[in-house]
C-alpha cells in the first residue's frame, strides 16, 4: 500500500515517551467556498429592487385607485376635468367619452365639489363622439356650475363641448370655434392599381360599401353623404345655440369652419371673457359660492411610475400606429 492510502502506518514507539495515538481514518478535507463576485451581488440587488418597487407601485395603484379623491379635500373643492386630445370612442384617452362622462358622475357625486372646471386643449373629433360630451356636460350644469378654461384650442367638437357650460374664458391667443363639420374618405385605387392589387366587394344593400378606399365615390353617394353633412351641421348649429345661448341664424353665419382666435371669439359672443387658468379657477370658485381659496380635486388617475416602466421595459413609441380601425375613423364626420 503507497503513501496516499487512508491508513496510516504506526509510528515507531520510542522507549519512556508517551505514544500519541494516530487516527485510523483521516477524513477528506472540504472544499474552501467560492466567493460571490460582486457583479452578481449587484445584479441580485437590483432584481429584488426592482421587484420589490413593482409591488409596492401595485399596492399603491390599488388603493388610489379604490379610494374616492375626495377623502383628501379639506374645504371646498372644484373638481378639474381634462380634456386634451382628440374626442372619439374607443380611445382610451381623455377625448373617450365613457372616460370623461366617468368623471363628471364623480364629481356630481361629490359633496364636497361646488363647481367643476373643464380644461379643454382639444381640435374636436367624430360627431358621435363630441355630443355623447356635450349632453353629458349640459345636464351636469344643470346640477353644478360648470366653467371652461381654454387652452391652445378649442375647435369643432370641443367648443361644442365648452359650448353647455356656464362660462368659456380663453386665452387672446388662443383657437376657437370652427363651427363646421368636415369628411374625408381615402381612395387609394390608382395607388392599388399600380402595384397589381385589386379587391372583389360583395354587398347586399346598394350603399353598403359607400365611402370605400378601394374605389371612388358616385354622384348620387357625394349627394347622399353632402346631405348627412348638412343634417349634422344643422344640429352642430342648434347645440351652439342653445349651450351658448344665441339665434341659430347668428350661430350660423359664424358656422364657416373658421377657427378665431380668442380676442375674435370674445367679440363675436364665442367666448365670455380673456384669461387664464387660474382666472377660470376663481370664476368657478365665484359660481360655485365657495369662499378663500378652493381645493382643487381631480379623479384621473396617472401612474407617476409609468414613463420610468416604458423607458425601462424599452416599449416608448414615439410614432402613432396606423390600423385598419384608424383609418376608418378617419372617414368619420367631425
Amino acid at each position: 500500500m503507497d503513501s496516499s492510502s487512508q491508513y496510516q502506518q504506526p509510528a515507531p514507539q520510542v522507549p519512556g515517551e508517551p505514544q500519541a495515538v494516530q487516527p485510523a481514518y483521516a477524513p477528506p478535507q472540504p472544499e474552501p467556498k467560492k466567493k460571490m463576485s460582486a457583479g452578481a451581488k449587484w445584479a441580485i440587488g437590483l432584481g429584488v429592487g426592482f421587484v420589490l418597487l413593482m409591488l409596492f407601485s401595485c399596492i399603491g395603484s390599488l388603493l388610489i385607485l379604490g379610494s374616492d379623491a375626495s377623502m383628501f379635500a379639506i374645504g371646498d373643492s372644484i373638481a378639474v376635468i381634462r380634456i386634451d386630445s382628440v374626442i372619439q370612442g374607443a380611445s382610451g384617452g381623455s377625448g373617450d367619452p365613457e372616460y370623461v362622462l366617468d368623471q363628471i358622475d364623480q364629481a356630481l357625486a361629490d359633496d364636497s365639489v361646488k363647481a367643476i372646471l373643464l380644461r379643454v386643449d382639444s381640435p374636436g373629433g367624430t360627431v358621435a363622439a363630441s355630443q355623447e360630451i356635450t349632453l353629458a356636460v349640459r345636464r351636469a350644469a344643470e346640477v353644478k356650475p360648470i366653467v371652461t378654461s381654454v387652452g391652445d384650442i378649442c375647435a369643432s367638437g370641443a367648443y361644442m363641448v365648452a359650448a353647455q357650460t356656464d362660462e368659456i374664458i380663453a386665452s387672446p391667443g388662443s383657437t376657437v370655434g370652427s363651427i363646421g363639420v368636415i369628411m374625408e374618405v381615402a381612395n387609394v385605387e390608382e395607388l392599388l392599381n399600380k402595384i397589381g392589387v385589386s379587391f372583389t366587394t360583395l354587398t347586399y344593400g346598394e350603399y353598403k360599401d359607400a365611402g370605400s378606399m378601394y374605389r371612388s365615390l358616385t354622384e348620387t353617394e357625394t349627394a347622399m353623404l353632402n346631405e348627412e353633412l348638412a343634417t349634422i351641421g344643422d344640429q352642430f348649429i342648434a347645440d351652439v345655440a342653445e349651450g351658448r345661448g344665441m339665434d341659430e341664424d347668428e350661430v350660423r353665419e359664424l358656422a364657416t369652419g373658421w377657427a378665431w382666435v380668442g380676442s375674435e371669439a370674445l367679440e363675436l359672443g364665442l367666448i365670455d371673457s380673456l384669461g387664464n387658468y387660474d382666472d377660470a379657477v376663481d370664476r368657478a370658485a365665484e359660481l360655485g359660492g365657495i369662499e378663500g381659496e378652493p381645493n382643487i380635486v381631480s379623479y384621473e388617475y396617472i401612474d407617476p411610475l409609468a414613463g420610468f416602466y416604458s423607458n425601462l421595459l424599452g416599449i416608448v413609441s414615439r410614432a402613432n400606429e396606423i390600423d385598419a380601425e384608424s383609418l376608418q375613423r378617419i372617414a368619420l364626420p367631425r
